[in-house]
């Protein structure tokens, strides 16, 4: 049995790799404070195309279980967000 140690979090994502989803129009995690991270999974995420706000929530779970997916209201574009862990 493999254990890992400490467990993979966000926090370890760079900046390039957060620029990078949102390039390819995923929303990044938000960047922890070391500690408990607030997830954004509610309205109001910044989209990635375009960085509108007006958001909705459509599904806490998207492809994958580390996804949401969200609908922008201002460019009429779905995406997902990837969950902080």
């Amino acid at each position: 049995e493999r254990v890992y140690a400490p467990p993979w979090t966000t926090d370890w994502m760079t900046d390039e790799a957060r620029e990078k989803l949102r390039e390819y129009g995923i929303a990044p995690p938000a960047a922890g404070a070391g500690g408990l991270v607030q997830l954004e999974l509610g309205d109001g995420l910044a989209c990635p195309y375009c960085g509108s706000r007006d958001t909705r929530l459509d599904s806490a779970f998207g492809a994958t279980a580390c996804k949401a997916l969200h609908f922008c209201r201002e460019c009429r574009q779905p995406f997902e967000s990837f969950k902080a862990i």
